[in-house]
């Protein structure tokens, strides 16, 4: 070994040293430096667990959040479409209230129209009386009974042909519509209804109605059937046969 330039002792010594070395480093040294690799790839690992939980969780709240703001979108049209609904109906409510009060106001309108018109036209009977008896008293004198002249007046406006009322005869009427020139006293309404009831076969409700253009006399409807016995009809049947 000298002659190849390497000294036993020295050689000897610096086995030893290595081996010293190496029994310390693996000792002392490599289980800590190791354990603290072991450390470090599991504090590694852990990182790399916790941000894939992460990034799950981060995925669930995404998710959690679009469908919190699906269920909002969703409750905001359900609501907007409540109210819209509750609104619509409000609406028609307050225009169906509307029209129901105008209709009233309407009726109350036509009531007292038709209030006024026959009072002025009861006034017109009186008028009509007092006329017609100052004409008679002027042409024949005092001769003339007064209470006479005011039934045949009345009779003028409340009568109606006994041949024209025939054609009741056999007659049915669920309601029975009685037409007169000026408003009738209630005294000639009862005496008619006892006329219709001697001469229809079944009569329902009798109801009044003034039309002034009829004269005077009665027309009267049972159902579809009209009997007219109007003061204008007479006149015109008269008219007719005079121009014939």
């Amino acid at each position: 070994m000298e002659a190849l330039g390497i000294n036993p002792i020295y050689l000897i010594a610096q086995i030893l040293n290595f081996l010293l070395i190496w029994f310390l480093l693996s000792r002392f040294v490599f289980p800590r430096v190791l354990k603290a690799l072991e450390e470090r790839r599991a504090l590694i690992e852990k990182g790399l667990e916790d941000a894939k939980a992460a990034e799950q969780l981060r995925a669930s709240m995404a998710a959690e959040r679009q469908r919190i703001l699906e269920e909002a979108l969703a409750e905001r049209q359900r609501i907007v479409a409540e109210a819209v609904r509750q609104a619509e109906q409000q609406r028609a409510q307050i225009l169906s209230e509307a029209r129901a009060e105008a209709q009233r106001i309407l009726e109350i309108a036509r009531e007292e129209a038709e209030r006024e018109r026959e009072r002025v036209l009861g006034e017109l009977r009186a008028q009509i009386a007092a006329l017609a008896l100052a004409a008679a008293h002027r042409v024949v004198g005092d001769a003339l009974d007064e209470s006479r002249h005011r039934r045949l007046i009345n009779e003028f406006f409340t009568t109606v042909p006994s041949k024209v009322l025939e054609e009741l005869r056999s007659l049915k009427g669920d309601r029975v519509e009685v037409i007169s020139a000026i408003p009738l006293q209630e005294e000639e309404k009862e005496s008619i209804r006892k006329e219709l009831s001697s001469r229809l076969d079944s009569m329902g409700e009798v109801v009044f109605r003034v039309d002034p253009t009829i004269l005077g006399g009665l027309v009267i409807r049972v159902g579809d059937r009209v009997v007219d016995g109007s003061v204008r009809t007479r006149m015109e049947g008269l008219r007719a046969a005079l121009m014939g």
